[in-house]
């Protein structure tokens, strides 16, 4: 599944939650009488999430026909936000989750290069019973919220990998070995205190070497040091684009796969770049783009170019020297 940060329902008159139970895949938007099974129920009580002013509630809503679905996969459940206090209320799709339940749902600011932001933490645990494992397996996933004006938005980024010691953190009974094993990260605090240790890493290595940088970048000046006054120039001119674009431009796109859809990496210089690398303003409005950032700490920030209600998604990285680079560009879009 590929990032969908646009899909909305309009809610109408009907309670949010309610409406939100029709829309889980394969499952009919009709109401359920009351002595029909209810298809749609909630893995973990619904959670509000705030930045500032600006708030959302989030809905973790699970199939409870999942076991009678034989030939598709249906995860346990899936995750929806809507935001508090709005006008016309939308439900808005942002990820599915794996597991049996939801152990914890919590928050945490990050502060790492690249990875700084706040961020909704899903811990899932599953039971394992097998012929060498008996026990739960512990997972983290996170979901980075994005503040865009006096919008709020929950978000799934493929291009951010998971930590791996999060991931299937078994605490049981290994049965070939006859021994215990316990996992480190079980519980929100002890996620908590791990990412701060990251965090504090990797502030602590040692910055990156000079990049190799355009030619015309020494023969123009920096737009600004203000990162969204800096992609609000870069954005309009194709000029300011192959001045200030890092070579070999890093490329990393999305290709089908199996099962899951596949990033393929490559890098880019000279004829190879194709000008401009990021449309301007009059064809974003005439495409229906919309252009943000999604975050800056320190040397690096993040800007996404996307279309509402569809898969494409890019994001363009920089890193800030004498001036602001291109760096890398995600291309998500199936």
């Amino acid at each position: 599944m590929k990032i969908n940060h646009g899909r909305k329902t309009k809610l109408g008159r009907l309670p949010g939650f309610v409406c939100a139970l029709g829309l889980t895949a394969g499952v009919s938007t009709q109401l359920a009488l009351a002595s029909d099974p209810q298809t749609i129920g909630e893995l973990h009580p619904p959670v509000v999430a705030s930045w500032g002013d600006q708030k959302i509630t989030v809905f973790f809503l699970k199939n409870n026909l999942k076991q009678q679905a034989t030939e598709v996969h249906v995860p346990a459940a899936e995750i929806f936000y809507s935001a508090m206090n709005a006008t016309k209320p939308t439900l808005n799709y942002v990820w599915k989750v794996e597991g049996d339940q939801i152990a914890s749902v919590f928050f945490h600011e990050r502060k790492s290069p690249g990875r700084a932001g706040k961020s909704m933490y899903v811990l899932t645990e599953t039971q394992v019973s097998n012929r060498s494992f008996e026990g739960a397996s512990y997972s983290v996933l996170e979901l980075p919220l994005i503040k865009d004006g006096n919008q709020l938005s929950l978000n799934y980024f493929r291009g951010d990998p998971p930590e791996p010691e999060f991931q299937n953190c078994r605490d049981g009974l290994d049965l070939e070995e006859s021994q215990k094993v316990v996992c480190a990260y079980k519980d929100a605090a002890s996620v908590k205190k791990r990412l701060s240790v990251l965090d504090g890493q990797a502030v602590e290595q040692p910055q990156p070497k000079p990049v190799t940088v355009s030619a015309n970048a020494t023969a123009m000046a920096c737009p600004s040091p203000d990162f969204s006054t800096f992609l609000a120039a870069f954005s309009e001119h194709a000029d300011v684009q192959k001045a200030f674009v890092q070579q070999p431009l890093q490329m990393v796109t999305t290709v089908a796969g199996d099962p899951e859809p596949e990033l393929q990496k490559s890098s880019l210089s000279g004829d190879q770049l194709k000008f401009p690398i990021m449309p301007d303003r009059i064809k974003r409005d005439a495409q229906g783009l919309t252009l943000t950032v999604k975050e800056q700490q320190d040397n690096q920030a993040t800007a996404i170019l996307q279309k509402p209600d569809t898969d494409y998604v890019f994001e363009y990285r920089f890193e800030r020297g004498q001036c602001w680079q291109l760096k890398e560009v995600m291309d998500y879009s199936l």
